[in-house]
C-alpha cells in the first residue's frame, strides 16, 4: 500500500475513525451486517464473523463471544483491533474500544498478552490509547518500560493518568511518578499517588491521605495499606469512623496486614460491624 497523501483543508481524513457511516459514505473495511440471531450462530461462525464486524454490530458480536466464554475469542478480538490499525487519528475507533473492553472482561494472561502486543505494534492510535492503557492496567499486563515511559510523558492528561496505572511493575518510573503528584490535572496526580502507594512508596502518603479524606475509593484505601505505616493505618481508622458505609472496605483491605496497628483497627471495626448488624436485626 502506498503512503497516504497529506490531508488538505478540504480533504476528509479517511483514517479519522473506524467502522462505517463515516463522512462522505466511506467504509473503512468490509462489514458483516447483523441479520442473524447470534444465539443460534455456531461458535466457529461467530468467531469468524467477529473480526469483520463494523461499529453498528461489533458490540453484539463481542458480547455474545464473551457470554459464551469462548477460548478463541481473544485472537478474534485482537484481529478486530488490528483490522483498524492506522485509523482513529482524530477520535477513538469504536470497534477497537469495544474489543478492548471485551478483552478486559475476559481477563487472564492471554488477554493481557494480546493487549501488550497491540500496544507494541502501534495498533491503536493516540486518541484510543487511554482505552488500551486502561485495559492493560485492569488486566495487570506488564507493558514494556519504553511504552510506559513514553506515555507518562504524553501531552494528553488522560494518557498520562492511565500510564501511571501501568507503571507499578517498573521501579525506575518512581521519579517521574513523584513529579506527577504535582500534575495540574487532578486525575493524573490521583493515579500517580495510587501507583506510588501500590509500590509501597512513602512519597505518596500525604496525597493518599488527602484522597481518602476527600474522595475515598477502594484504590486509594489499598494504596495506603500497601505503604503500611502507622500514619496510613490511623488515616484508614479515621476514614472508617467518618464513613460507616466504608468500614467493610477498610476491614477487607487491612485483613491481610500483620502490622499491630492494622490488627487493632480491624478488631475494633469488626466489633462495630457486628454490633451494627445485631442492632439492625
Amino acid at each position: 500500500m502506498g503512503r497516504a497523501r497529506p490531508i488538505g483543508p478540504d480533504q476528509g481524513d479517511l483514517f479519522a475513525g473506524g467502522g462505517f457511516d463515516m463522512a462522505g459514505g466511506v467504509t473503512t473495511a468490509p462489514t458483516v451486517p447483523l441479520t442473524v440471531d447470534l444465539r443460534r450462530l455456531g461458535d466457529v461462525d461467530l468467531l469468524s464473523a467477529l473480526p469483520l464486524t463494523g461499529s453498528r454490530d461489533c458490540a453484539a458480536y463481542t458480547d455474545e463471544a464473551v457470554r459464551r466464554r469462548l477460548p478463541a475469542a481473544v485472537p478474534a478480538l485482537s484481529a478486530l483491533c488490528r483490522r483498524f490499525k492506522g485509523f482513529g487519528l482524530s477520535h477513538p475507533v469504536r470497534e477497537q474500544t469495544v474489543a478492548l473492553a471485551a478483552l478486559t472482561t475476559i481477563g487472564g494472561p492471554e488477554a493481557a498478552n494480546a493487549v501488550v502486543r497491540l500496544l507494541e505494534d502501534d495498533v491503536v492510535a493516540k486518541p484510543g490509547l487511554p482505552f488500551a492503557l486502561d485495559a492493560a492496567a485492569r488486566l495487570k499486563a506488564r507493558l514494556p518500560i519504553g511504552i510506559v515511559r513514553e506515555n507518562l510523558d504524553a501531552a494528553e492528561p488522560d494518557i498520562r493518568a492511565r500510564a501511571c496505572r501501568c507503571a507499578i511493575f517498573w521501579p525506575s518510573t518512581v521519579p517521574r511518578l513523584i513529579e506527577l503528584l504535582d500534575d495540574l490535572h487532578r486525575e493524573v496526580s490521583r493515579e500517580a499517588a495510587i501507583a506510588l502507594g501500590m509500590m509501597g512508596r512513602p512519597e505518596a502518603r500525604a496525597s493518599l491521605i488527602r484522597l481518602v479524606k476527600d474522595e475515598p475509593s477502594p484504590e486509594t484505601i489499598d494504596a495506603l495499606v500497601a505503604i503500611g505505616d502507622d500514619e496510613c493505618f490511623v488515616a484508614l481508622g479515621r476514614l472508617a469512623d467518618v464513613w460507616p458505609d466504608l468500614r467493610h472496605l477498610v476491614v477487607q483491605a487491612l485483613a491481610g496486614s500483620e502490622h499491630r496497628l492494622a490488627v487493632t483497627i480491624v478488631q475494633r471495626l469488626e466489633a462495630g460491624l457486628i454490633k451494627t448488624a445485631t442492632t439492625q436485626d
